[in-house]
């Protein structure tokens, strides 16, 4: 472990004081927040590789958080939800808000452990290759893209899906591998994918940049947007892949 920086935002303070000692005892480089505001304001200050986040937070709650990151890369980072909230319900709407984990409490610290390498090995794998496709360019440190130069603002799913399409380079990228990258725990719903499909494609049309068509038994890929494409190259739902 090369001391990782990770996020504690938990509001009970013996709870944050166990996950930091136990986490800095194995070789993390924890900081703590005590709130969803305390929260906002470290991650614009400071780089955290990992966030550990309780939901039940005063003021600003951590679905509220989750939403934000979302919204605004600058603030993201992996995150390993924590809390006491056991209902489908509430895991499906923290996954659908950018969440990468879920552990219910009562937990095991060993296993808050385990949860944060297998995402901060998640986050050190290969970043995509591709900077630019047509007039969309992208760059991957900063999570930012434009086109024709402008700010395309995207939700954090709808950047995670441009890196994968953008890093095959028009070729097409199967469904599974979207969907594994996008939700390590599985899927919130059997449309989740297309959803986020269709929720790029419109961004990226809205702004002039490439098309997103659907290869029958592949995938997705990437397409100038001057290029005809078949029949049926758009629909959000390719089969097989």
């Amino acid at each position: 472990m090369n001391g990782e920086r990770i996020l504690i935002v938990e509001d009970e303070p013996t709870i944050a004081e166990n996950l930091y000692d136990y986490l800095e005892h194995q070789g993390f480089a924890p900081d703590a927040a005590y709130d969803g505001h305390g929260a906002m304001a470290m991650l614009r200050t400071a780089g955290f590789e990992a966030m550990v986040l309780d939901l039940g937070l005063p003021g600003m709650g951590g679905m509220d958080l989750l939403r934000a990151m979302q919204h605004d890369r600058r603030l993201w980072c992996p995150v390993l939800v924590l809390t006491a909230r056991d209902r489908m319900a509430d895991k499906l709407l923290a996954f659908e808000h950018g969440a990468d984990d879920y552990l219910i409490k009562p937990f095991a610290l060993a296993e808050v452990a385990a949860r944060l390498r297998v995402l901060l090995r998640r986050g050190r794998g290969p970043r995509p290759q591709a900077t630019a496709f047509g007039d969309l360019a992208y760059d991957p440190g900063r999570h930012a893209a434009t086109i024709h130069g402008r700010p395309l603002p995207l939700p954090r799913k709808s950047v995670l899906l441009l890196e994968l399409l953008l890093e095959a380079s028009g070729r097409p990228v199967p469904q599974a591998r979207l969907r594994d990258a996008l939700w390590p725990q599985g899927p919130p719903s059997t449309r989740a994918l297309s959803d986020q499909v269709h929720l790029l494609r419109r961004h990226l049309r809205e702004a002039g940049g490439p098309r997103i068509i659907a290869i029958p038994g592949h995938g997705w890929r990437l397409a100038d947007a001057a290029v005809d494409t078949p029949d049926g190259a758009h629909q959000d739902h390719p089969s097989g892949g």
